[in-house]
């Protein structure tokens, strides 16, 4: 007689949305069991969600603002997993990251969390060469073979380095990834509009993301802002880009003033990322299909 074992397949909390992304380009889809509750991708409409903001993302940027420096001066995590649903669904990985406190649950929060018996990976990547590391890392853990996606997206991303080339002169680019107070673009914000032919201002590649002024951005003079904030899709970027252009400065800049649909594009290193810089690409004149879903030119 033949014994026939049942394999027990792999269970993946994902609790940050680049790594319900990282997980489904590896083909992961049936394994994922939770995601976070700004994991965007199709596939986390039908899982259950296993994290929640203490801030209330729908209050305007300034108040988000307040609200995030009042809880991080007192300690607070800005994130807070469901327990009792990890314990419950009792996963074997769970994928969460280390690059930013503010913008997802962070490692710390997740290892208070972690169900018996199951394995934390971080997710790091601050640039694209990171990128591909994560990917590598959660393949490694999950017994999947990346080089095939990777090899399609670094593709991608030759293509629009060839395109950058061709420019006759360097886009002097500054993306915002929030708005009241402004902050800077960071990581890879300005290493996705180097590599798409562009020079970033007032913040380079790797560099974190900081609070600036107006008038350091008006001095800068810019002639293309990325309007990027985090966490918005581009609906939100439109509207809040109008406002600034009514109550800020922003009117001042003799500049085309682009919404993007931040989430998808700029908010997180992922695959997306590329599509990202193929849209900033596209900004800079390339043709590379960029819908009316994804930019929005303001002026």
């Amino acid at each position: 007689m033949t014994l026939k074992l049942k394999l027990h397949p792999m269970k993946i909390a994902s609790l940050i949305p680049s790594g319900t992304d990282i997980a489904c380009a590896l083909g992961l889809e049936k394994s994922l069991v939770c995601v976070s509750h700004c994991c965007d991708h199709p596939v986390a409409k039908s899982l259950p969600i296993a994290t929640r903001s203490i801030v209330d993302s729908t209050k305007p940027p300034a108040e988000i603002d307040t609200d995030v420096s009042v809880a991080i001066s007192s300690g607070e995590s800005l994130y807070q997993t469901d327990r009792a649903l990890l314990r419950e669904l009792s996963p074997d990985l769970v994928l969460t990251q280390t690059i930013c406190d503010v913008c997802a649950v962070n490692s710390n929060t997740a290892r208070a969390s972690l169900p018996e018996g199951a394995k934390l990976l971080n997710l790091s990547a601050t640039s694209i060469e990171g990128l591909w590391e994560d990917i590598w890392n959660v393949a490694t853990a999950t017994g999947t073979f990346p080089e095939e996606i990777i090899d399609q997206l670094q593709a991608r991303l030759n293509k629009v380095k060839t395109f950058a080339k061709s420019l006759k002169s360097k886009p002097r680019v500054l993306v915002l990834e929030w708005s009241e107070p402004p902050f800077l673009g960071g990581h890879w914000v300005p290493e996705m509009i180097e590599l798409a032919g562009g020079t970033h201002l007032l913040s380079g590649a790797n560099e974190p993301s900081r609070r600036a002024t107006w008038d350091e951005i008006v001095e800068a003079a810019p002639e293309i802002v990325i309007l990027a904030p985090c966490g918005y899709d581009l609906h939100q970027t439109i509207e809040q880009g109008r406002g600034l252009l009514e109550n800020s400065p922003l009117s001042q800049l003799n500049a085309q003033i682009w919404a993007t649909n931040a989430t998808a594009l700029f908010s997180r290193c992922t695959p997306a990322t590329i599509r990202g810089i193929e849209v900033v690409g596209g900004i800079f004149g390339g043709d590379f299909g960029m819908t009316d879903e994804e930019a929005f030119q303001l002026t």
